[in-house]
């Protein structure tokens, strides 16, 4: 009885594991992927300035159209990208660490930057935008510590926050992926087991229309049922679609032949929306 409990307890441990028996070396190109794509958020966010359509905190009086359309191009694919390096990611952690030490440290190294974030590199965003649109008059550490004040009357139109009028802004991917790293968890039985491995086999191993055609599938469903509000969803979904190939030979193989027509059908799709 007691060798059953013990396979049992090793089986369901083993099934939070991944199988590392095709795990590449660490993935530089994505290591620098992900700085890239920071950098261009940094870049994006400092257009939004002068974006002449698009709100922000505080706008510049040097407003641009045709800027906006350059912002566009790296839209379908910005944040998606982070997302699925995320979930590659965290597939390369689970292989090194229980879950027990996978949740805390993923809660050290995106909570602690978050809270930082929400004291110190928030309220500046809110003190701007409050004395761009004429609604404050007063001096930054007046406001910090009214900033605090959850009953205080200057915010109460700037609500609703997180508390009610504190928000995490621009840093609300930290928030997201520690939230989306503890819905994964359950699910990683399913996405570890023999079933959903030789699903993405068989997937990359398809044609390449019609490996697009499923993959995109969801994302499509997603889009057609809510319609604006597809920000969380789809950051779930690339998650999950980065945790899956993290290291699907065939996948990465098919992508590195199809470089050049895949970037031609991106920049198809962009001038033809």
């Amino acid at each position: 009885m007691t060798t059953l409990l013990t396979n049992y307890f090793n089986n369901l441990k083993n099934a939070f594991i991944p199988n590392a028996d095709s795990m590449p070396q660490r993935r530089y190109d994505l290591d620098w992927l992900r700085v890239l794509v920071f950098a261009l958020l940094i870049l994006y966010h400092i257009g939004m300035l002068y974006v002449e359509n698009w709100g922000y905190h505080i706008k510049s009086q040097y407003l641009s159209q045709s800027l906006e359309n350059i912002m566009l191009l790296s839209d379908p694919w910005r944040m998606a990208s982070l997302w699925i390096i995320s979930g590659i990611s965290i597939r390369f952690i689970l292989v090194k660490v229980s879950l027990w030490k996978f949740v805390s440290m993923r809660s050290v190294r995106l909570l602690l930057p978050l809270f930082f974030g929400i004291l110190v590199i928030v309220p500046p965003q809110l003190y701007y935008q409050m004395t761009f649109e004429g609604n404050l008059n007063m001096g930054y550490w007046q406001f910090y510590q009214v900033f605090f004040q959850g009953t205080s009357e200057i915010f109460k139109d700037y609500q609703p926050g997180i508390w009610p009028h504190i928000d995490v802004n621009h840093l609300w991917y930290l928030r997201e992926l520690w939230l989306y790293s503890l819905f994964l968890i359950p699910l990683l039985p399913i996405l570890n087991s023999r079933i959903i491995q030789k699903s993405t086999d068989w997937l990359f191993s398809q044609r390449a229309l019609i490996a697009i055609t499923i993959a995109v599938l969801p994302i499509f469903i997603i889009q057609l049922l809510d319609g604006d509000d597809t920000r969380n969803k789809l950051g779930f979904t690339f998650l999950l679609y980065g945790y899956l190939i993290g290291w699907q030979a065939t996948f990465w193989q098919r992508l590195r032949e199809n470089t050049r027509p895949l970037l031609i059908l991106s920049l198809v799709c962009y001038i033809y929306p």
